[in-house]
C-alpha cells in the first residue's frame, strides 16, 4: 500500500471554550507532500476563514500522522512548519 497525503484545516477558536474549530476535511488522497501543499495553498486562497491546515501522511484507511502545519500568521502572510509529531520511522 502506498502513503497517501490528507489535508484537514481549521478556523481560530471563537473562545477557550470552543473546540469544534474543523471547517476542512478534505478527503481527497494527493500523492506527494508537495502536492498536498500546494492544494492547502489554493484552500487558503478560497477560504477566509481557514487559518491553520494540518497534512496528515498514511494510508486511506488506517493511522494518519501529521507531517506538516500550513497557517497564517499575524500579517495574513503562509508559513509552513514541520509538525513536533514528525518522525522519520514513520511507515
Amino acid at each position: 500500500m502506498k502513503i497517501k497525503y490528507f489535508l484537514q484545516g481549521f478556523k481560530s477558536k471563537s473562545d477557550y471554550a470552543y473546540e469544534d474549530t474543523l471547517i476542512l476535511d478534505d478527503k481527497k488522497a494527493y500523492a506527494s507532500e508537495e502536492d498536498a501543499i500546494n492544494k492547502a495553498k489554493e484552500h487558503f486562497e478560497k477560504d477566509e476563514n481557514l487559518q491553520l491546515i494540518v497534512i496528515h501522511k498514511g494510508l486511506e484507511i488506517g493511522p494518519k500522522q501529521g507531517t506538516k502545519f500550513l497557517f497564517k500568521d499575524k500579517e495574513g502572510n503562509l508559513e509552513l512548519v514541520d509538525s513536533w509529531w514528525k518522525q522519520d520511522t514513520y511507515c
